[in-house]
């Protein structure tokens, strides 16, 4: 099973992604201390955080629309195309619904980049609370998929034996 159907730029929006996902978990969730002190207070932590959270919103968007024009999947069984599809598509509505149900909760504007002020929009208290629940459950249905799709690369590396993961590594195309 050959794989040339990623592109240099899709390689390189799917590795920015996952680079981005993992400095967004950290910056909250990291040592506090040393991102407060790096960034200068608690404040510029989420403003990165939320900032961090809009580009991977415009990458997934972008991600989406490069991916319509891709060639179908080459999985042999009808079982694992279903799972690929939907493993997929499950990634890419939370890699929408995070940024989104944080920009929907958050109470205060931000400054994305520190170049622009973002909201808050004018949602009511009940709103606010439910956009808040979907994105700690997201969080965590998001970290879940990362850990599978981590899995199923490492499967079709190890198990499978195929390209799969050659196809998405840069360095071993």
């Amino acid at each position: 099973m050959t794989h040339s159907r990623f592109s240099a730029l899709q390689i390189a929006f799917h590795w920015l992604t996952a680079a981005l996902i993992l400095l967004i978990v950290a910056l909250p969730y990291g040592s506090e201390a040393f991102f407060e002190a790096l960034l200068g207070g608690k404040g510029n932590v989420f403003t990165l955080h939320k900032s961090l959270g809009v580009l991977v919103l415009l990458l997934t968007v972008l991600r989406l629309c490069m991916r319509r024009r891709a060639q179908p999947l080459e999985a042999k069984a009808p079982l694992e195309r279903f799972l690929v599809k939907a493993g997929h598509g499950l990634l890419y509505l939370l890699l929408l619904a995070m940024p989104l149900s944080g920009l929907l909760f958050g109470s205060r504007p931000f400054s994305l980049f520190w170049l622009v002020e973002v909201g808050p929009l004018p949602l009511s208290a009940d709103l606010r609370g439910l956009a808040k629940d979907v994105h700690i459950l997201a969080q965590y249905l998001l970290f879940a998929m990362i850990l599978g799709h981590a899995g199923a690369a490492l499967w079709h590396h190890y198990v499978r034996r195929d390209d799969t993961l050659k196809g998405m590594l840069p360095l071993l195309r």
